[in-house]
């Protein structure tokens, strides 16, 4: 559960105001690329970080800063493949170990028939 910093429409009001300071800044600087991902992360990290999704606003940095990072210092791809690969294995299993709760509920419907089948058995 999340727990929103300010509402949603203020969220939006504010994330709005961001996007268009940002887009502002780019036509003054005419630094269209890369700077429109630092644009829409801003829009898009505030308005997530105000309505109190942490995740999202985590993902969102992760993808929209890298891929800026990756066009400024024009990292090599054939590096940059191997890394996330490995940095996506690391996630999935420290996922698995500190968030072990079943988000879909599979397995505590899985749980519940296997109850239903053992109480017919008895």
């Amino acid at each position: 559960m999340y727990y929103p910093i300010v509402t949603k429409k203020k969220a939006e009001a504010i994330s709005n105001g961001a996007f268009l300071i940002a887009l502002g800044i780019l036509f003054l600087t005419n630094g269209w690329w890369p700077g429109i991902l630092l644009a829409i992360w801003i829009f898009l990290g505030l308005r997530q970080y105000l309505t109190g999704r942490f995740y999202d606003l985590t993902l969102t940095t992760v993808i929209l800063v890298g891929l800026f990072i990756i066009s400024v210092f024009n990292i090599n791809l054939t590096v940059l493949f191997p890394v996330l690969f490995v940095l996506a294995g690391i996630y999935l299993i420290f996922r698995e170990f500190f968030f072990p709760e079943d988000t879909n509920g599979e397995d505590k419907s899985q749980e519940i028939k296997d109850d239903i089948d053992d109480s017919k058995e008895s």
